[in-house]
């Protein structure tokens, strides 16, 4: 309760808000498992406001696990009124692999076609206007393979987490995760059984929803002799992580963030990374807070300039589907991010999360800016090639 958590919470700090602070949210979360508060619009949307970004957690004195609280809360009212965690169109989605594959084929088609603009002349993406703006250029819908053998020597073996968007809007990522791993001589299985990692469904209170998600993860990767579980989505990766706190059925190999596993192996001696001569901003997503992997990966690239995005430790405003649900809060979150990036002049943004890619790619997109946004193992990957 001593309040150090106020300057680093980023709704405390638009609203100056005590209920939007985790004291507060504390507070409010406290009185409903007492029975003391009913659920009231107010109070629901003081807890729906929380980014989950757990800032509060790495700044506390005490160690006050916020991330559970605030779980365990929204758990709260989602049992006494459930409410779908996403609209049913994506929840569709993000549960099933077969209509995510058809829907990411239609949707390139739209783009390509040209369908989608004349949609917008005629007024039929009104509904879908947030949605459609994060949408970048979608990759061809090729699928991807099962298991890639690796090149030379074999070091060892992983898994490789798709998760459920990155399915349709990164496989660009995803194949370049694979070539650079194979290249180190890591065989890599994609295991199709694979889905969503269940956070969409944990942070809005759905626990038995994310549980099933992640016992179909735990039972498509524990069959295979693995090394570890590799993710090139933090988000995701920090979720297939923290399966046991919540006490859901764990992966038995390590989970690791491709970043942080691609510093601690050693690399073929002829290995060849082409010079860049470029200079990139590193964004540091909320579930990597702290983590210097991408910037030593990415520091194997000779020539590359690389910044940190100043004032990295407040949350971006993407946080899962919160940009879509509270489009306000994320944009003026991503309004500051903005701000930063023009600050460094930076031709390139490097980002370790999918969420704050197309969050951020939207908004650079918006202000006609000419940076791209690019996962640092993509980045990686064109200096192997």
């Amino acid at each position: 309760m001593c309040g150090m958590c106020l300057p680093h919470c980023p709704t405390y700090q638009l609203s100056r808000d005590e209920g939007e602070s985790p004291r507060g949210r504390i507070a409010l979360i406290q009185g409903l498992a007492s029975g003391r508060l009913a659920v009231t619009p107010r109070l629901v949307a003081h807890l729906d406001h929380c980014l989950g970004c757990r800032a509060c957690e790495a700044i506390c004195p005490s160690g006050v696990p916020f991330g559970e609280i605030i779980d365990a809360g929204r758990a709260i009212l989602y049992d006494r009124q459930p409410t779908p965690a996403v609209p049913p169109l994506l929840a569709a989605l993000v549960l099933d692999r077969g209509h995510r594959r058809r829907a990411g084929r239609l949707l390139r088609w739209a783009q390509r076609s040209g369908l989608q603009t004349l949609g917008h002349l005629l007024g039929l993406m009104r509904g879908f206007a947030r949605l459609e703006s994060l949408l970048p250029p979608l990759p061809a819908q090729t699928p991807l393979k099962e298991f890639y053998p690796p090149s030379g020597t074999r070091r060892g073996t992983v898994g490789l987490f798709i998760g459920c968007l990155a399915d349709i809007v990164d496989r660009d990522t995803l194949r370049s995760a694979a070539v650079v791993l194979t290249r180190l001589g890591y065989g890599v299985h994609l295991p199709t059984t694979q889905g969503c990692c269940g956070a969409i469904h944990l942070h809005h209170g759905d626990a038995a929803t994310a549980r099933s998600l992640a016992a179909s993860n735990a039972a498509a990767f524990n069959g295979l002799k693995l090394d570890a579980v590799i993710s090139t989505a933090s988000g995701c990766g920090q979720t297939l992580a923290e399966y046991a706190r919540h006490d859901y059925p764990t992966l038995t190999a390590p989970v690791h963030d491709i970043s942080a596993f691609l510093t601690r192996v050693s690399w073929p001696d002829d290995l060849y990374v082409a010079p860049l001569v470029k200079r990139a901003a590193v964004h540091e997503p909320c579930t990597l807070r702290g983590d210097p992997s991408p910037c030593r990966l990415l520091a194997r690239i000779p020539g590359i300039d690389l910044r940190p995005l100043p004032d990295n430790g407040r949350c971006c405003g993407a946080a899962g589907t919160y940009m879509l649900r509270e489009p306000e809060i994320a944009n003026g979150l991503r309004h500051d991010k903005l701000a930063a990036l023009r600050s460094l002049d930076a031709e390139i943004l490097v980002t370790s999360n999918l969420g704050c890619a197309l969050h951020l790619r939207a908004g650079i997109r918006e202000a006609k800016l000419a940076i791209e946004v690019v996962h640092p193992i993509s980045l990686l990957d064109r200096q192997l090639r």
